[in-house]
């Protein structure tokens, strides 16, 4: 039997729901589940809470840090699921210690009374927390990790919110075999890829860690799989830190911008949003009124209320299927047009007969309110957008337009420090200070006066938190390089011109990443309504370069890099394109690992195989460090362009906000 690549995507979900039977029913006893609460909504595209209760679980609770949850029976078995994080695990600990103190555990018992299932790995230092707390034989800890999950169409997410900041800020490897074993997963459900191009040094590592694995199963009894995908391309964040730190243009990127996001679910609170949370208390007043003036609902209805939402998914929300990777200024255009649309098919009913009238309640009616309630959640959630944005939205774009081009330096830097004064932005104002080091660089003195400047508002604990976005490469190592009075430091001050070149702009350069702005009409930098997408824009709203999604400005990586997968005809075109590309390395099916000048030598004298041009033109693409919704939407143009599947897949989906809040 045939399977499309759909339907064994769709096969992550049925092991997933194994792995965790298989967990569940090794734990003997009456058990109540106690769940981290950023773990629920993901959860939940593994199992239903009745599929739960099916497999022995009586009683669901949300997990609370300050709140523990009591047995409910002399003997109830807690089963815990948390995320694999020091922090959270210490809670539990407490939790469960409070719990003995009141109800002491027979250490004989067969039936220990206390699970902890991490997610997705349980590590060697959480063993020796627990027998340094003295629980050890009394709690059992277990692994479980859901792979991948389909959040949209196209688009897989492993759920892991903590990659980045482990991996990039904190140099901690742990979290790597975990996603090792769930890539390994896939080349079991999808088939071992012919070439695997890997772009960075955790990304070679990945790959080698699969070789090490090995395939799933019994080699000489399991056939291979035929593979749904020619290539799989995995990145490192910080070999494309401009994607996430730039401001996206498209619908579904600036919708991440303002609302926090819970596995494909966003909540349109009215109260708060991540940029609100994120502005200084004395900006907040002005909402903060005006939220006084309007009519206050009472507390108990408040209360039971559930917030609106926007499922991110084509399936289950058609408007943001229609309009996801749209220029943001069209697609709220096109919201507000299917909102009086709507308005006028209602109005019919007055001009009906009664017969007609029965029939039109009991067919479309259902289907048209339904429409119309997800339609005004895109009208409100578009305004919030704009109200929140809107106001800079023009300024910042051209000023990362600047920081781009390297233009001004000076000037962008005095902009940014009078950003940090008018708007008082934690996250984004130190967004640009990243972009503008990663794309120009930036001196040890310019970011020790800018983060006086952002103490002295936000707080002096925050210091920290620029040491850690150095560790990244996201800002110069400032005080380090202050205390070295090195000879290189002092020919630093002499006045001996610097042809030396960033990293951003030498693969900028060698991938033509930047688009000319003598070459193209650019398009308004604008979020109102009355904005286009730009010129020569396709069916779908888009410009015909992957570009649009920063308007015009710049094309992700990973876009760029799919886009000479699929149009390379040779292994000697290929080379030419990506020969001067550092740490650019491809790996053959038998293991072989060689940058695309090797290769394309090799093809020459005949030692390897041409793969070139691809036989089938799937791509699956994997971002190490958290991937944004522009380079989705890019990856998404360039496969429609070249009549393509690309899958974009990541640990988690994250804003140039979500990626510096890591370091807090």
């Amino acid at each position: 039997m045939e399977f499309t690549l759909d339907k064994r995507l769709q096969g992550f979900q049925l092991i997933a729901q194994e792995k965790l039977q298989a967990i569940i029913c090794s734990i003997p006893g009456k058990k109540d589940l106690i769940i981290e609460q950023t773990l629920i909504k993901p959860l939940e595209h593994v199992c239903a809470a009745s599929w739960l209760k099916l497999k022995g679980i009586q009683r669901i609770f949300k997990f609370d840090a300050e709140h523990i949850i009591p047995r409910t029976a002399e003997h109830q078995v807690l089963v815990y699921i948390i995320h694999s994080k020091l922090q959270i695990f210490q809670h539990v600990l407490r939790h469960i210690h409070q719990l003995e103190r009141q109800e002491p555990t027979d250490m004989d018992a067969a039936v220990k009374n206390f699970h902890i299932i991490c997610v997705p790995s349980c590590f060697s230092h959480f063993h020796n927390l627990l027998e340094e707390e003295g629980l050890y034989g009394l709690v059992q800890l277990h692994r479980y990790n859901w792979d991948f999950i389909c959040l949209d169409q196209g688009v897989l997410s492993m759920e892991i919110p903590n990659v980045f900041a482990t991996l990039f800020l904190r140099k901690d490897t742990s979290l790597l075999p975990a996603i090792a074993q769930s890539l390994r997963l896939l080349q079991a459900v999808c088939g071992r890829p012919e070439l695997v191009l890997t772009f960075g040094e955790h990304s070679a590592n990945l790959v080698k860690m699969l070789h090490k694995l090995g395939k799933l199963g019994n080699d000489s009894s399991n056939k291979e799989v035929p593979s749904e995908f020619s290539t799989m391309l995995i990145i490192d964040r910080d070999k494309d830190y401009a994607s996430s730190l730039l401001t996206p243009a498209i619908y579904a990127g600036l919708l991440l911008e303002v609302f926090g996001r819970r596995a494909t679910e966003i909540e349109l609170q009215t109260t708060s949003n991540k940029i609100s949370l994120q502005k200084l208390a004395i900006f907040q007043l002005p909402r903060i009124e005006q939220q006084k003036q309007t009519a206050n609902p009472p507390i108990d209805k408040l209360r039971s209320a559930k917030p609106p939402s926007i499922r991110m998914n084509v399936l289950s929300d058609q408007i943001y299927g229609e309009n996801r990777y749209k220029h943001f200024a069209q697609a709220s255009s096109q919201v507000r047009a299917q909102a009086k649309t709507i308005g006028l098919e209602v109005q019919k009913l007055n001009d009906m007969k009664l017969d007609e009238m029965h029939d039109y309640v009991a067919r479309k009616l259902p289907k048209i309110t339904e429409l119309k309630t997800k339609v005004m959640h895109h009208l409100n959630a578009s305004e919030q957008v704009i109200e929140m944005l809107g106001g800079n939205f023009r300024r910042i774009q051209s000023l990362e337009e600047d920081i781009l081009n390297n233009v001004a330096r000076k000037r962008i830097l005095s902009e940014i420090d009078e950003l940090l004064t008018s708007d008082g932005q934690k996250y984004n104002t130190l967004r640009l200070l990243c972009l503008l080091h990663i794309c120009a660089g930036i001196s040890s003195d310019e970011v020790i006066q800018f983060a006086r400047n952002y103490c002295n508002y936000f707080g002096q604990e925050h210091l920290a938190a620029f040491q850690q976005l150095a560790m990244a490469g996201l800002l110069p190592v400032a005080w380090e390089e202050e205390r070295a009075n090195t000879p290189a430091k002092l020919l630093s001050n002499l006045p001996i011109p610097k042809f030396q070149q960033t990293e951003f702009q030498a693969n900028a350069n060698r991938l033509r990443l930047m688009v000319s702005s003598a070459g193209a009409e650019q398009s308004p930098a604008s979020l109102g309504a009355g904005s286009s997408s730009g010129s020569g824009t396709t069916a779908n709203g888009a410009s015909g370069c992957p570009s649009y999604v920063f308007n015009n400005l710049y094309i992700p990586i990973t876009a760029q890099l799919c886009s000479y997968l699929l149009k390379a005809q040779s292994a000697e075109d290929f080379a030419t394109k990506l020969g001067m590309v550092d740490k650019l390395t491809m790996h053959l099916a038998d293991g072989t690992a060689l940058n695309a000048k090797s290769y394309a030598n090799s093809v020459k004298l005949n030692d390897l195989r041409d793969i070139f041009p691809m036989r089938k033109q799937n791509i699956f693409v994997f971002v190490l460090g958290g991937v944004t919704y522009a380079e989705i939407g890019a990856c998404e143009l360039v496969s429609r362009i070249n009549g393509s599947q690309i899958i974009v897949a990541s640990d988690t989906i994250i804003t140039g906000g979500d990626l510096i809040a890591g370091a807090f």
